[in-house]
């Protein structure tokens, strides 16, 4: 709809000008120019005012130049797209909608639209949309393959959201912050705590979602938050302080990825401040690192207020004139206006700034430029049919093929944690009585960012469908996710007020019905009353009363499985230690029900691992604003005895490891180097399954502090029953490199390396030396 209207805007301009007498066609409206030409030739006609209302997420149209406004269409609010749906289903799409995925349009804090859109794990805040499990459950996949497929129909869902709705196409999506901390509000939408994980989903999202086409962009993804964002307490105030090596090797890998790699087309430039400077206002690392380093073509966007925070919350600069410029000439490109202290600070100060000589008319240029660019190459002012994407067809919005990915995705996020004695799979011939207990038991939880499906599987009814009345289901929520109830809010330390729940008598109830099953089956874990954006965690314990619960049907039936849905680890020591069987479904999506009950009935072999380390206390951490990863930190400098390590996961069936080999076995540090590693897998279980070959570097004998190891390759495989797969891996000279800060260069140890290969960071099953030399 957006490309049709902007196309009739432009005809009407074209026949005015030829009424008038002049060029009938515009430069910047000739599709057989090259497209920096036609972006200057359309930035020449505009006027300083007109350029810097341009640099807003809400930027208003300009009609002379045939520019339509991009911001929301509040013509057609949520309400009425949704009549618009299916009106004879309006009330079932009401009660599917979760109240976090709409509560900026509820409460009216923040204008959402324009530039501003969210498609973290399906397009969200929105109307219909597939729901795929959240991305810390993608990043259990191990799967980039399927991460790109995943992204790909998430953006086609986005074509047509512009095609009926005229939402823009530039979304702010994914989140690639490196997971350092489990505490961490915000834990859920992102992939992993390791750099080279997190690089390859953060890729595939960006590949998938951008689209192949050589010529126009499918959609805008846009990585954020740049960089070392990691604590919700203080984003506003707070600075990440971590020297360059550490930024390099760490928390700047997966951004730089996706600029190299996928050409990603947006990055958002985040709340906090890294090492004194607000991320806004960081020219070395938005231009020097970002742009001149990196080669990055796009633009910059800040996270909502930030631009606001620098004068407001850092006080970093107490003039706002004096501000937006420092914003500008750093790269920041859009401001992202609402919700914070000091709404659109670049329409207030700008035009001033530039009069005061604080910033140039050419730095404003600049910004402009990048982003006209950016709406150049989505197809905007060009005629439709020649948008590839345009002919997408709205048949593609929820269709079977979409909801069927979701069901995979579920399914291979699954990670098995634990099963004593082969207790599952459950077999369902032998089974005459089922409870199915827990707070988490009867919802399908989606996680934050999420959108609106036309339908969402809950564990027990995956359960019920998949036993189809052939057993017997009993029920029991037993207690809350929490263990209590907001009764208002607390003006004085603005946060709100709860009541402590005596859940006593509901959980004494389940445990009764557990025992009166042969199996009972808990779903427990966290929703976003936990932790959530702008709200971190204190502590990984299972919230509430979930725990007692789970002593009590345990008690009543030791034929007990947990099924975790939540969106970070937590500490189930004692769950671990007593119950025989647990599974990690994380939140799973609209078809993550089923794909729970595939795995606990044997019809899907998990093959999950985890993508994160689980601790088994807050004390195995650092301080929650620490950003110096070297203070015991992941599996990278942890020497803690963790719960479950980072890779772990296992399977109903076993895998051997056989036949290392490396060629060559020496690492020459003044050449490039190719470093061939071979190992055969074999299934030699009872069931067809999956498993995560894992390859870790460990440096020997370095003269500096290095990590304990370091994943540098994966390979996800499915293998049947006896067959048998080589696994070939390909190392480089970055795969034994770290960071000198003397020399500022990537600098190769010399001395021995251990190649590591196995099932998870700790389960090691072959290894083998190389040495570098000059």
């Amino acid at each position: 709809m957006e490309s049709k209207i902007s196309f009739i805007l432009l005809f009407i301009l074209i026949a005015c000008n030829i009424v008038l007498g002049q060029n009938p066609v515009p430069k910047y409206l000739n599709t057989n120019l090259p497209i920096d030409e036609r972006v200057a030739d359309l930035i020449s006609r505009m006027t300083l005012q007109e350029k810097i209302s341009q640099m807003s997420h809400l930027a208003p149209a300009i009609p002379r130049l045939g520019i339509v406004a991009y911001e929301p269409n509040f013509d057609n609010p949520f309400s009425q797209i949704m009549e618009e749906i299916d009106k004879t289903e309006i009330e079932k799409y009401k009660k599917l909608r979760p109240w976090e995925n709409y509560q900026y349009w509820e409460e009216g804090n923040c204008l959402d639209g324009g530039w501003w859109n969210e498609a973290l794990h399906g397009v969200a805040r929105a109307g219909l949309a597939t729901s795929f499990p959240q991305s810390i459950a993608m990043g259990s996949t191990w799967d980039p393959d399927l991460m790109q497929r995943v992204a790909d129909v998430i953006s086609t869902e986005a074509r047509i959201h512009n095609k009926i709705y005229g939402k823009k196409l530039t979304y702010w999506s994914p989140t690639i912050n490196i997971l350092r901390d489990p505490r961490w509000g915000r834990f859920e939408e992102s992939y992993s705590e390791d750099p080279y994980l997190l690089s390859r989903m953060a890729v595939a999202f960006v590949k998938g979602f951008q689209g192949k086409d050589p010529k126009y962009l499918k959609a805008i993804a846009t990585v954020k938050h740049f960089v070392a964002n990691n604590s919700e307490f203080n984003r506003h105030t707070g600075s990440s302080d971590v020297c360059e090596r550490w930024l390099r090797e760490y928390y700047l890998q997966a951004f730089e990825s996706a600029v190299k790699e996928a050409n990603v087309y947006s990055v958002m430039a985040a709340y906090n401040a890294v090492n004194g400077i607000p991320m806004v206002t960081n020219k070395w690392l938005l231009d020097d690192v970002l742009r001149k380093e990196w080669g990055f073509k796009g633009y910059v966007v800040s996270d909502c207020g930030a631009v606001s925070d620098v004068v407001h919350k850092h006080k970093y600069e107490p003039d706002p004139e004096k501000a937006v410029a420092l914003a500008v000439k750093a790269g920041t490109d859009l401001e992202c206006e609402t919700c914070e202290t000091e709404q659109f600070m670049y329409d207030k100060y700008l035009l001033n700034a530039v009069k005061k000589g604080y910033v140039s008319e050419k730095d404003i240029d600049k910004c402009v430029t990048r982003l006209f660019r950016a709406r150049f190459l989505l197809g905007e002012f060009d005629p439709p049919e020649m948008v590839p994407f345009t002919k997408i067809p709205l048949s593609k919005l929820d269709c079977q093929e979409h909801r069927d990915l979701a069901l995979l995705a579920a399914r291979k996020s699954i990670v098995l944690l634990k099963n004593e004695n082969n207790f599952l799979p459950l077999n369902k011939n032998t089974i005459k009585k089922i409870a199915v207990i827990g707070p988490n038991a009867d919802r399908a939880i989606l996680g934050g960012y999420s959108g609106t499906p036309a339908y969402r599987i809950s564990p027990l009814m995956g359960i019920k469908d998949k036993l189809n009345g052939e057993v017997k289901i009993l029920y029991a929520k037993g207690c809350s996710v929490l263990g209590k109830k907001e009764i208002g809010w607390d003006e004085k330390n603005d946060k709100p007020k709860f009541e402590v729940l005596d859940e006593s008598e509901s959980i004494d109830q389940a445990a009764e019905i557990a025992a009166q099953a042969d199996v009972a089956i808990v779903a427990i874990g966290t929703d976003l009353s936990v932790a959530n954006e702008a709200a971190d965690r204190s502590s990984l314990k299972l919230p509430g009363n979930q725990l007692e619960l789970v002593k009590k049907v345990f008690q009543a039936n030791p034929n007990t499985v947990v099924v975790l849905i939540n969106g970070m680890p937590l500490a189930i020591n004692w769950i671990d230690k007593h119950v025989p069987a647990i599974i990690e479904a994380w939140y799973p999506g609209q078809a993550g029900g089923e794909a729970i009950a595939e795995v606990l009935f044997g019809e899907y072999n998990p093959g999950g691992k985890l993508p994160v380390t689980f601790f088994k206390s807050v004390d195995q951490l650092p301080p929650l604003d620490d950003y110096d990863i070297t203070k015991g930190r992941t599996y990278w400098f942890s020497k803690a005895n963790v719960l479950y390590p980072f890779g772990y996961g296992l399977s109903y069936s076993k895998f051997e490891y056989k036949n290392l080999s490396i060629h060559p076995r020496s690492v020459n540090s003044d050449r490039e180097n190719k470093i061939i590693v071979k190992v055969d897998v074999k299934n030699i279980g009872p069931l067809k399954g999956d498993e995560v070959v894992q390859l870790y570097v460990k440096n020997l004998n370095s003269s500096v502090i290095q990590p304990q190891k370091r994943l540098r390759a994966f390979k996800r495989l499915t293998l049947n029953k006896g067959q048998s797969q080589t696994v070939r891996f390909e190392l480089s000279n970055k795969d034994f490199s770290y960071w000198d800060e003397t020399q500022k260069n990537w600098k190769i140890a010399d001395g021995r390396f251990e190649i590591q290969i196995g099932s998870s960071s700790q389960d090691i099953r072959l290894r083998s030396q190389i040495v570098t030399k000059r």
